[in-house]
């Protein structure tokens, strides 16, 4: 199977799994300032990441999308294909990662699930507030009344603001509400 088979199929269960809440879906979004590429993101309440390791793909690069999706992500899951891969993967992500088996089929690929996730329990506030633009970021800091000599300030400087001023779920809350709210892009 290819990547991007596999990938309708996770984004066909991510869109069922999340039908009743209001959720924005992104395809190869950039995270960790453009350091990785999330395969597909779904955000509503959670920001959820999916990872797809076809049987083409190597796991080189994982270990490096596991810190940025980490960082991030209220919940993960890692798509492989093939038995050997799945046992890979019990090794190689985090315990709270899910786990889902994509297999070829005549329909597609059908997505089996290995191990549920669970939730993040370390997400990291300076990387979330960096999914959000400058201006986004500087609107955060004025619903927060933290704005004062921020009018001039460069991107990291209100990211790195944000991140030591509110308490994460704060940050997780502004995050997911300004991306949700998000035009053109």
């Amino acid at each position: 199977m290819m990547a991007p088979e596999i990938a309708v199929a996770v984004e066909r269960k991510l869109r069922r799994d999340h039908r009743s809440r209001k959720t924005t879906f992104r395809r190869e979004w950039s995270i960790a300032s453009g350091a990785t590429r999330v395969d597909l993101a779904a955000i509503n309440g959670h920001l959820t990441g999916c990872e797809i390791k076809s049987a083409r793909d190597s796991f080189r690069r994982l270990p490096s999308q596991i810190a940025s999706y980490s960082a991030v992500f209220d919940v993960a899951f890692l798509v492989v294909e093939g038995d050997s891969a799945v046992a890979r993967s019990y090794e190689l992500v985090p315990s709270w990662w899910g786990i889902w088996q994509a297999v070829a089929s005549p329909k597609g690929a059908q997505l089996f699930e290995a191990r549920p996730p669970g939730t993040n329990p370390a997400p990291d506030p300076l990387a979330l507030v960096q999914l959000v633009w400058r201006d986004e970021a500087y609107n955060i800091l004025r619903r927060h009344r933290l704005e004062k000599g921020m009018s001039r300030a460069t991107r990291w400087t209100i990211w790195n603001a944000l991140a030591a001023q509110l308490p994460l779920q704060v940050v997780q809350r502004e995050v997911r509400n300004t991306i949700k709210a998000r035009q053109g892009w």
